[in-house]
């Protein structure tokens, strides 16, 4: 009896794993070999045993190779953030971004720092997939641009250090391969933001998240400026200093991103706020109270100035009447 109940304790307990984690993988494929002013489009698939509520997570590309255009995402400058939820069927997900080339050479595209999660609010996956796009000068693509460049995919329960290799089902003289090996660790993106603007004006250089220091030049008659910034990952926080009301010359201020594990950020945005105008209208402003003082000055001495006078005045009037008098009656006499 009591070998029968271990053998079953141990058959109950070997089912365990099998049912505790979802079969759910992630794949990221280039639709196409672009040339520089091309657009094509990037999709990440999603798919797993279990209902599946969404996805986020970030994409890491080079800005100076291929810049996003439109997609299930927001941001920029080589970083965005990704929020994509399922069709019909929940079983998978099937985002596709566009992207323009801008610039020629090979681009790495890394989909990271980002969970799948079901709709009961349980995390699915990790999504770590990787793949690169190859962007020819203008007008350079040869044929073999119609043929997409293969996925590379990772599922969550392949604990192999191989590396995964996936041949593209054409002809032997046009087979493309694709190869990821695994690193020690995933690149970090957490505590970065991908999106930052300023209320008083454009940002100089361009927002870039790997950028931290930025000049806007605002307006004379522009009082106060306030900073709007998204974080890249879900989890982090962004918080602000400085701000809200401008004074002449240079304002600081800053967005703070801080990552789940601590690690912070500063974007630092020095607003410059012209004299211009205002200046002037100080000056004049200056001026006039500079004019009032000297004319209460003025006051102050020639009130007194103006009483005696006024009181002389009376009492040469009141001595002539008088005199007048006088002489009138003398005369009558």
């Amino acid at each position: 009896m009591k070998i029968r109940s271990f053998i079953i304790a141990l058959a109950a307990a070997s089912m365990i794993p099998l049912t505790a984690h979802a079969d759910t993988t992630d794949t990221l494929t280039v639709n196409g070999s672009p040339s520089v002013g091309d657009t094509f489009t990037v999709t990440i698939r999603i798919d797993s045993d279990r209902n599946i509520g969404y996805l986020n997570s970030s994409l890491e590309y080079d800005e100076n190779v291929i810049e996003f255009v439109d997609g299930d995402a927001i941001g920029g400058g080589g970083l965005i953030t990704v929020y994509s939820v399922p069709d019909e069927d929940n079983s998978f997900i099937n985002c596709v971004l566009t992207f323009s080339a801008v610039g020629e050479g090979d681009c790495n595209i890394s989909l990271t720092n980002g969970y799948v999660f079901s709709n009961d609010g349980d995390v699915l996956e990790q999504p770590d997939s990787s793949t690169s796009v190859h962007v020819d000068a203008s007008g350079e693509a040869d044929d073999s641009s119609e043929e997409p460049q293969q996925d590379i995919s990772r599922e969550t329960d392949d604990t192999s250090s191989a590396p995964v290799v996936t041949e593209a089902p054409s002809d032997d003289s046009d087979i493309q391969q694709t190869s990821e090996t695994p690193s020690t660790a995933a690149p970090v993106v957490q505590g970065y933001l991908i999106s930052l603007s300023c209320s008083a004006g454009a940002l100089s250089p361009d927002f870039s998240y790997d950028v931290f220091e930025y000049t806007v030049n605002a307006d004379s008659s522009c009082e106060s400026a306030e900073l709007s910034a998204t974080a890249a990952a879900f989890s982090d926080t962004v918080s602000f200093n400085g701000g809200s009301k401008l004074e002449y010359g240079e304002n600081i201020l800053t967005a703070t991103v801080t990552a789940e594990d601590g690690t912070e950020n500063v974007y630092t945005v020095k607003v410059i706020r012209a004299e211009g105008n205002n200046n002037a209208s100080n000056t004049g402003k200056n001026n006039a109270e500079n004019k009032k003082n000297t004319e209460d000055k003025y006051k102050k001495f020639l009130n007194p100035a103006l009483a005696i006078i006024l009181v002389t005045l009376i009492v040469a009037l009141f001595i002539v009447i008088n005199w007048t008098m006088k002489i009138g009656k003398h005369k009558k006499k």
